[in-house]
């Protein structure tokens, strides 16, 4: 599936097809290549785009192997997660998207589930709507969903939230898919007309809606500063 899906970090950059980041160890600033050898604390080796999927839900840093000499390599190391949470709110709200617009309108639809049962979000206003874009393919959905599952956990009990998932693959291929991948998001498949009727062309996507129908939060991808934000914007929603 040729999409474009995203993986944010605040801290990387890119530049042509090499690239890095920076970070600063005790004092010293060590560059982290796209050949630099990265591994954790049992030993399992990761490449670059593993170590970042591995450092997208805000658990792990990298720090030095050798703090003499970066050509060892780095070690991901875990975060307590007190030092998550400060974190978290230490650094900025995530980047909005190019699809949609906080305040406003969130455009209606109506669509089948995974069970056959009609989504209508006309139907659901007065409730707040957590909505994620996304196919199986994509390799930060599928690194996000456990991060995404444990904050439905979290409002279960709440069904003044609603949690639904427009997923671009066909029902066929979705089922399968499911019963070994559990996302407990309200899964939409057949989405792509749906994706593309809200312009949406990186994934994941994540949009938040208010009880009013308007958009309250939306961004592309999933890190740790998403989670704490996501909470954040769902908690003062439930309260209006």
């Amino acid at each position: 599936m040729k999409q474009l899906f995203a993986i944010i970090f605040f801290i990387f950059y890119a530049s042509h097809s090499y690239s890095q980041f920076s970070f600063t160890y005790n004092s010293r600033e060590y560059q982290v290549l796209k050949t630099s050898k990265f591994k954790d604390s049992e030993g399992k080796e990761y490449s670059y785009s593993e170590m970042q999927l591995k450092m997208m839900g805000g658990e792990y840093e990298i720090l030095p192997a050798d703090p003499k000499d970066a050509s060892k390599g780095f070690l991901i190391s875990i975060i307590s997660k007190e030092e998550q949470l400060r974190r978290a709110m230490a650094a900025p709200k995530p980047a909005e998207t190019k699809f949609f617009k906080t305040g406003k309108k969130f455009d209606s639809f109506s669509a089948y589930d995974m069970n056959d049962d009609l989504v209508d979000s006309k139907q659901l206003k007065g409730k707040v709507l957590v909505i994620n874009f996304w196919f199986t393919t994509c390799p930060p959905c599928k690194q996000e969903r456990p991060y995404l599952n444990k904050i439905v956990d979290d409002y279960k009990n709440d069904s003044n939230v609603v949690f639904i998932a427009i997923a671009l693959d066909r029902k066929q291929q979705l089922e399968p898919y499911l019963k070994v991948n559990e996302f407990k998001y309200n899964v939409i498949p057949d989405g792509k007309k749906l994706a593309d009727s809200y312009d949406v062309t990186s994934f994941p996507t994540q949009v938040i809606v208010d009880k009013e129908g308007k958009i309250a939060f939306h961004t592309v991808s999933y890190y740790y500063v998403t989670d704490y934000w996501m909470r954040k914007t769902i908690d003062e929603l439930r309260m209006k």
